[in-house]
C-alpha cells in the first residue's frame, strides 16, 4: 500500500474520535452547551474532515478514473471547509475585540451565517470546477491530476487562510488582555505554519512541479487534521470546565456501561 494511506487511516480515526467525544460532551452538559454551542460546528467540521479522511484512505486514485476525481474533490473540500470554519473564528475575535456588546448579544445563527454563507458558495465552486473537468476534454485525472481544475480550489483555500492570517496579526497588535490573547496567537502560530504555508507550498507545486503538487496536497491534509487536533487539545486546555465535563461525561458513560451489563 502507498505511504499515504498510512497516513489517512491513522490521522483520520484520531480527529473522528476526539471530535466525537468533545461533541457529545457539550451536547450533554447542560453548563458547557450553553457556553460553547458554537465549538459544536466545529466538532462537527471535524467529524466530516475525519470522515473525508478516512474515505481517501479507501480510494484508489492512481488505476481508477472515478475514484481518482472523487479524491480530488474531498482532498480539496478538506482545506474549504476548515478554513472557513477558522473565518468564522476570527470574525468571532474580531467582534471580541472591536465590538464585545455585539458580540456577547448575537445569537448562535448570527454566529455561524459566516460559515453557511461561506460553505454554500464553496459547493458552487467545488461543483463548477467539477463540471469544467466533466465538459472539457482535459488530461486524464489518473495521469496528470494536478491538471484538473478542481485542484484550483487550493488557490480559494488559500486566499481565505491569508485573510484569516492577517487578521489574526491585527488583533494581535491591539492590546487585548491575556485571556484572548493567548487564544488568538496560538491560532495566528498554527494557521500560519499548518494551514498558510502548507497551501502555498501547494499552490505553488501547481504551477511549478506539477509532479510533486500531489503530494504536497496529500501533506496539506495531514496539516490540516494536526491543526483540527491541535485546535482541539487546546480548546480542552484552555478551559477548565471543558475538562471537568469530559472527566463527568466519562464518568456517567462507565455508571451507564456498568449498570447496563
Amino acid at each position: 500500500m502507498a505511504t499515504e494511506f498510512y497516513f489517512y487511516i491513522v490521522l483520520g480515526p484520531i480527529l473522528l474520535l476526539v471530535s466525537i467525544i468533545l461533541l457529545i460532551t457539550i451536547l450533554v452538559q447542560f453548563r458547557l452547551r450553553q457556553q460553547y454551542s458554537i465549538f459544536c460546528v466545529k466538532f462537527g467540521v471535524d467529524v466530516i474532515t475525519a470522515t473525508s479522511l478516512i474515505v481517501l484512505a479507501c480510494l484508489d486514485r492512481e488505476r481508477n478514473e472515478s475514484e481518482c476525481g472523487a479524491t480530488l474533490v474531498i482532498s480539496t473540500s478538506i482545506p474549504l471547509l476548515q478554513v472557513l470554519l477558522l473565518l468564522c473564528e476570527v470574525i468571532d475575535w474580531s467582534l471580541a475585540a472591536f465590538s464585545p456588546v455585539y458580540f456577547h448579544k448575537s445569537s448562535l445563527l448570527s454566529r455561524i451565517l459566516p460559515f453557511i454563507a461561506g460553505a454554500v458558495c464553496s459547493t458552487v465552486i467545488l461543483t463548477a470546477l467539477v463540471m469544467i473537468d466533466a465538459t472539457t476534454n482535459s488530461s486524464s485525472c489518473v495521469d496528470s491530476p494536478e491538471a484538473t481544475a478542481v485542484i484550483s480550489a487550493y488557490d480559494f483555500s488559500a486566499a481565505i487562510a491569508t485573510v484569516c492570517v492577517v487578521t489574526l496579526g491585527v488583533l494581535l497588535c491591539r492590546k487585548l488582555n491575556t485571556s484572548v490573547f493567548r487564544p488568538v496567537a496560538f491560532h495566528f502560530v498554527a494557521t500560519l505554519v499548518l494551514q498558510e504555508v502548507p497551501l502555498i507550498t501547494c499552490i505553488a507545486l501547481k504551477y511549478g512541479n506539477e509532479k510533486r503538487a500531489v503530494m504536497a496536497a496529500d501533506v496539506t491534509n495531514w496539516l490540516f487534521c494536526l491543526h483540527s487536533l491541535a485546535h482541539s487539545i487546546y480548546f480542552v486546555y484552555n478551559h477548565q470546565d471543558c475538562r471537568e465535563g469530559l472527566k463527568a461525561t466519562f464518568v456517567h458513560c462507565r455508571v451507564v456501561a456498568h449498570f447496563a451489563s
